[in-house]
């Protein structure tokens, strides 16, 4: 507020060191650069009127009128990149009879692209800043060369200050400068032809952001087929045509991968697996009966690939599945050797036999290939009604202790050691 109450060139002067020393996003203080910019344009404008006003001034005037254009540059640069200042305030700020180009911009960030292309067209009278404004918002707003096609077509609003009319009567611009524009109609002639023009330079160059259906749909009947509208007839037609043909090849694609999956689907349908009642489970050796629940799993190696799917009970799955949860939990080095002992069989036999310790055994030795890493432990106990009515004798334990060496345990080795183990024990009896 002090540095305002001397002069509007010391509040741009410090804010901007703000801005760029600091990067401060306060809205208000971006709120004030725009003030302050109007206060200093406000001022020039009185001076570069006063000197004006005198005839011997026309160089004080000149240098008046740079400082003028140098300012609105700055004024224009910082509308365009802060993002921090508030559009509602800063229109109400602008006068309405001058600065259509800062006004355009503000509008811009409000959104309202069809009043801010009327006030570049006739207000500021280039169709030059008109394009360059669609450009520079065409990521926002798709159809805003529709916009601007829409706005060459029709008569400027009652509401703008229509500076093109002026110009055209005064021959800065228009089809020639040589011709003479006094009448209202002479002037909406060369309007048109100017307009009508500069609308096929825009379907020819920017042909991409404006449809065929809403550009014959906006433009007059009456209108020249000129070179241009040709050219972006053409262009329209070979980018129907790739869209056509792009259309086509994903639908080609999406049918494809469609059959594929009906096929594979079908596949899969055709598949199955035959129960029967002889079908032992491989993990726990019993029978899969028919109101049992089961899990079939898929091959992996290239001989179970040769076998077929596998079929196990369910729980059977559901217990090698948390075993296997258990066996990739990292453990603790308890021995210098490499080597686990991986199956340790303790049976207590009263009335065993040769043929109960191999089933014994042999199932162990089942359950132990299921999980390679880890030292599956056993008890067998056989008895029954008749051992215990007589005097049970002396109870003798057999432990079998087989060693294999690293993770390339397999079922195999297992059965070798139940054999091993058996041999054993018929040794011993």
């Amino acid at each position: 507020a002090f540095l305002r109450q001397i002069s509007p060139a010391l509040v741009i002067q410090y804010l901007t060191h703000v801005f760029e020393a600091w990067s401060d996003q306060t809205p208000v203080l971006h709120d004030d650069m725009i003030a302050a910019h109007l206060d200093a344009l406000s001022g020039m404008s009185d001076v570069g009127a006063a000197s004006s006003a005198t005839e011997p001034a026309d160089e004080e005037h000149a240098v008046a009128v740079d400082a003028v254009g140098e300012l609105r540059k700055r004024l224009q640069r910082f509308l365009r990149s802060s993002q921090f200042y508030s559009p509602e305030r800063a229109l109400a700020r602008l006068p309405e009879d001058r600065l259509f180009e800062e006004r355009a911009l503000v509008l811009s960030r409000l959104g309202r692209h069809e009043h801010a292309l009327g006030l570049l067209v006739f207000s500021v009278a280039s169709l030059a800043l008109a394009e360059q404004y669609c450009i520079d918002n065409v990521g926002g707003c798709p159809d805003v060369f529709v916009t601007l096609l829409r706005t060459l077509m029709s008569a400027p609003p009652r509401d703008v200050f229509d500076k093109e009319a002026q110009a055209i009567r005064s021959g800065a611009i228009g089809v020639s400068a040589s011709d003479k524009h006094s009448t209202a109609d002479d002037i909406e002639d060369a309007r048109q032809r100017m307009h009508w023009q500069f609308a096929g330079h825009l379907l020819s160059v920017h042909y991409l952001h404006i449809p065929a259906a809403d550009a014959l749909r906006i433009l007059p009947r009456g209108m020249e087929f000129t070179p241009d509208i040709v050219e972006y007839l053409r262009n329209q037609l070979c980018a129907l045509d790739q869209d056509m043909r792009s259309t086509n090849l994903a639908q080609n694609l999406r049918v494809g991968a469609d059959q594929q999956a009906r096929r594979q689907v079908r596949r899969m349908q055709s598949s199955y697996i035959v129960v029967t009642e002889t079908r032992t489970c491989p993990h726990c050796l019993k029978r899969i009966g028919s109101g049992t629940a089961f899990a079939v799993i898929p091959p992996r190696s290239g001989k179970e690939k040769e076998e077929g799917h596998a079929v196990v009970h369910y729980s059977c799955w559901q217990r090698q599945k948390s075993a296997s949860k258990k066996s990739s939990a990292p453990e603790a080095s308890a021995s210098v050797s490499d080597e686990v002992p991986l199956l340790t069989i303790s049976l207590t036999m009263q009335t065993a036999t040769l043929a109960t310790f191999a089933l014994a055994v042999a199932g162990a030795a089942y359950a132990a290939g299921a999980d390679s890493n880890h030292a599956v432990k056993g008890k067998a106990m056989n008895g029954g009604s008749a051992a215990a009515a007589a005097p049970a004798p002396e109870a003798r334990t057999v432990t079998v202790t087989t060693t294999v060496n690293g993770a390339g345990a397999n079922q195999a080795s297992f059965a070798a050691a139940a054999l091993a183990g058996a041999l054993a024990f018929a040794s011993y009896m």
